[in-house]
């Protein structure tokens, strides 16, 4: 099969109410743009886990509206978008739906939501898609697609991740990659969601595996700078103890938030 990987990476933050009383949240637009202009680590991830047999193309859509020309010879499309931009990943659903082409929807929106994302295309992801991907991969190709897959439970073992396809991107386009070491956060602070949406438990990924991403990324970047995308990176200090002089030895430029 042809395989579409589309991400919705422009950012919408309008409120016209705060508009109206003067506020136009500079501060936040500016980290939603940061945000925005990351590659999709979850699509890249999925794209890692699809047999060699199919061809994928990874895209991404700032705005769908000055959008020229939409490939139409996929086989399968799946769409990855934040809620802010989420409506516009449901127009795009429904054009490829539309033409025939099987859509199916994931991430932390659709997690939440996926009644109501399920209105607008073929099948819905909940939770971590590593778990369902290739189930929807068979499913497709047999034309048998249900529509919903996966679940909350956070059963997948990071010791299974597979390596994300970096080598799709034109790195020339981006200031940082993202890698991610962990999932989820043992504090259940009130104020966070996270990827509590996604498990609801945490766990880390072996260091190996994230020396592995790391490394291939520099095959492709000699210098690059790398976001860990955890939802609190630094919360197992011995984890990190034996990560940090692994990331000296790469001489790496990196930052995280915790």
């Amino acid at each position: 099969m042809k395989i579409g990987l589309i991400a919705m990476s422009g950012i919408r933050v309008c409120d016209t109410e705060l508009l109206r009383l003067g506020l136009t949240l500079p501060g936040f637009v500016e980290r939603s743009k940061t945000i925005a202009s990351l590659p999709s680590l979850g699509l890249l991830t999925l794209a890692g886990l699809t047999p060699s047999q199919h061809e994928i193309r990874y895209m991404e859509i700032a705005d769908l509206k000055q959008q020229k020309d939409l490939p139409d010879d996929f086989d399968l499309v799946a769409i990855s978008s934040y809620s802010a931009q989420i409506d516009e990943a449901y127009e795009l659903a429904t054009y490829y739906k539309s033409r025939g082409t099987p859509v199916v929807m994931g991430g932390p929106h659709v997690t939440v939501l996926p009644d109501e994302a399920a209105e607008f295309c073929s099948c819905v992801v909940i939770g971590e898609g590593e778990q369902s991907w290739q189930e929807v991969l068979r499913d497709c190709e047999q034309g048998t697609l249900k529509p919903t897959y996966g679940n909350r439970s956070g059963d997948f073992d990071m010791a299974d991740s597979p390596l994300p396809t970096f080598e799709l991107l034109d790195i020339n386009k981006y200031d940082r990659l993202t890698v991610q070491t962990s999932r989820g956060c043992p504090h259940a602070c009130d104020f966070c969601a996270s990827s509590v949406i996604l498990t609801s438990r945490y766990k880390q990924k072996p260091i190996s595996k994230v020396l592995e991403e790391i490394d291939a990324i520099l095959r492709i970047w000699k210098h690059p700078f790398i976001e860990f995308a955890d939802d609190n990176s630094l919360v197992n200090f011995a984890y990190w103890r034996e990560l940090l002089p692994e990331l000296a030895k790469r001489k790496l430029r990196w930052f995280t938030e915790t």
